[in-house]
């Protein structure tokens, strides 16, 4: 602070413009921002874009006045270097300097400095969530997830298996660390993206739908990010949990638009049936029989029956042989993806 109150006697008439920057990022600082808002937050304030370089993942990132973000291959040749080996800042002004530019560039260094720390002793706690999108996203470079999987408490080589739960959650990922696992989690949209470090039990907690993606090495944890997605889109009422390893050919259909499944024959048939024929549609599907399906539902068969012969009238196919079950929940499967299509639910 003493250098930079020498630094404002020497600015005379912008001295009370210096000590508005000086009180804007103390502020900031005081709000705990994050890495990214405090880049954009300088951007808008310089009015040119600005850049950092996080040593401890090697990422450099720039952001615009107007907020718009990129990953520069380098960084240019005038930056201020972090203390204790923290990274590098930058603006990128076009033209001459401004007056003010040498104490925002010192404030915003600061600033830096201490968000920096701040996210490393979240990371430490497994609470950074920038660092768990960095590790999911396919567009993150090899050494580049390996850094943010270690400063995450996972090695690259450590098997992993991604989550993805829409949005309420009723606390799936809490309930997984009170179980003893080791959880990693952030929001991405309107996704609960999770990474869980122990193979998980079958019988997941009632409650969120959640796509579960496959068991894979930390480094191809993208892959598994991508399944759980996929699978998220095969959920539904009463398929709140579906394993991407369960998909099978169906995941061919997650990527179809809304309108080519809502244009196929079976199923809008399907979507036709009423609550009573589509249930059991359903555990006739599950079961394989007819007697099956109502001892699951606590039917007797004679009534089942007449429920099933009313589903195959609207839906214009035998449900007797294993061919009409399979033609059954495949379009179960795709009225869910739908369901999920129309409702926004993410890719």
């Amino acid at each position: 602070m003493q250098g930079l109150l020498l630094k404002l006697s020497t600015l005379d008439a912008d001295a009370e413009s210096a000590v508005r920057v000086i009180a804007y990022f103390d502020s900031l600082l005081r709000d705990h921002v994050s890495v990214p808002t405090l880049l954009a937050a300088t951007a808008r304030l310089a009015q040119c874009p600005v850049g950092l370089l996080d040593a401890a993942t090697g990422r450099r990132t720039r952001t615009s006045p107007r907020g718009a973000v990129d990953t520069p291959a380098e960084a240019p040749a005038q930056v201020r270097e972090l203390s204790d080996g923290l990274g590098a800042v930058w603006m990128e002004r076009e033209g001459p300097a401004h007056g003010l530019d040498e104490i925002v560039l010192e404030r915003y260094a600061a600033a830096a400095e201490v968000t920096l720390e701040r996210a490393a002793a979240l990371a430490r706690s497994g609470q950074d969530p920038a660092l768990v999108e960095l590790v999911l996203s396919a567009e993150t470079g090899e050494a580049e997830r390996a850094r943010a999987l270690r400063l995450l408490g996972f090695a690259p080589s450590t098997p992993l298996q991604a989550l993805a739960i829409a949005l309420p959650d009723r606390g799936l990922a809490a309930g997984l660390r009170a179980m003893g696992h080791q959880v990693r989690a952030t929001r991405i949209g309107d996704t609960e993206a999770v990474l869980v470090a122990t193979t998980l039990p079958r019988d997941l907690p009632e409650g969120s739908r959640v796509g579960i993606g496959p068991e894979l090495p930390g480094a191809r944890a993208a892959e598994s990010w991508a399944g759980a997605r996929t699978a998220l889109r095969f959920t539904g009422p009463h398929d709140r949990v579906m394993h991407w390893s369960e998909l099978g050919a169906l995941a061919l259909f997650a990527d179809l638009p809304e309108p080519a499944v809502a244009g196929l024959a079976d199923v809008r048939a399907m979507e036709r049936l009423g609550e009573e024929s589509l249930a059991a549609v359903r555990a006739l599907c599950l079961a394989g029989s007819v007697r099956g399906a109502a001892a699951t539902v606590h039917l007797h068969h004679s009534s089942m029956a007449a429920r099933i012969a009313r589903a195959e009238s609207v839906l214009g196919f035998s449900l007797a042989d294993a061919a009409g079950r399979l033609r059954a929940h495949l379009a179960l499967a795709l009225v869910r993806l739908r369901a999920n299509l129309r409702s926004g639910t993410p890719a």
